[in-house]
């Protein structure tokens, strides 16, 4: 039989709220647990704030190496299609950057190295790419298929190529650089300051655990197995091994 004053504790318990030990434990690892997310919301926000940064001009300006990319050429500009083939050139542009002016580059030939331009081609998308460029049908018309072996690669990939290539023209201009990224020297304050918090206390893992679901551990090489070493032999060798000393 039940003690009933054991038994009016319990229900003056229950009528009157008390948490127990084990509520309280589970309450106080809930309100950490909100604290942490609460912190992981407050780092992402300010990384939001500092990559989404604007610009400030530079004053003056800084020449930072070359650029070329292309241009109408001079007959086609003055043509009367000028206006056509300028629009067109704005969605297959390209553009290099270099630290030299003759875009030359260092290639092995024969044994030696040499100077040779680098070469650059006007945009070569994919069927996929080309899709997206949005082209009227009269800008596709001056596209065709075709098909390209790149390095190391066994399966020829189809590119849209532009027919008349010869419309364009590279051009060389200094690289100026007019505006950069603003510092803000406060917020990377504050993330400095979360980030050494977290840190310290060892709550990184704990985040990432509440957040994935799980924590990465790189235990795997423990329980990899170990590859055979192959020693190097000559066919003499093997040879001899294989065949003679069987004999």
């Amino acid at each position: 039989m039940d003690n009933p004053v054991q038994t009016e504790i319990e229900n003056y318990i229950a009528a009157s709220r008390i948490r127990t030990t084990r509520r309280r434990i589970r309450d106080a690892r809930t309100q950490f647990e909100k604290q942490l997310l609460s912190l992981h919301r407050k780092e992402k926000a300010l990384w939001d704030t500092w990559s989404k940064r604007g610009y400030v001009p530079l004053e003056p300006p800084v020449m930072k190496g070359y650029k070329r990319f292309f241009v109408l050429r001079d007959d086609v500009a003055k043509g009367r299609n000028a206006t056509f083939y300028e629009e067109l050139l704005k969605k297959i542009n390209t553009y290099e950057y270099s630290h030299r002016k003759d875009f030359k580059v260092k290639k092995r030939s024969h044994g030696r190295k040499k100077l040779v331009v680098r070469e650059q081609q006007l945009l070569q998308p994919d069927v996929d790419h080309f899709a997206k460029l949005k082209l009227t049908e009269k800008e596709a018309a001056c596209f065709e298929e075709r098909y390209f072996f790149y390095k190391n690669g066994l399966v020829p990939q189809k590119r849209m190529v532009f027919r008349e290539s010869w419309r364009f023209v590279l051009r060389v201009r200094p690289n100026m650089i007019t505006k950069t990224r603003a510092m803000m020297p406060e917020l990377l304050s504050q993330i400095d300051q979360l980030r050494n918090y977290l840190q310290a206390h060892f709550l990184e893992k704990k985040i990432r655990k509440l957040t994935d679901g799980k924590v990465y551990r790189w235990y795997g090489w423990l329980t990899a197995e170990k590859g055979k070493y192959i020693k190097k032999r000559t066919l003499q060798q093997m040879l001899q091994e294989e065949w003679y000393d069987k004999i």
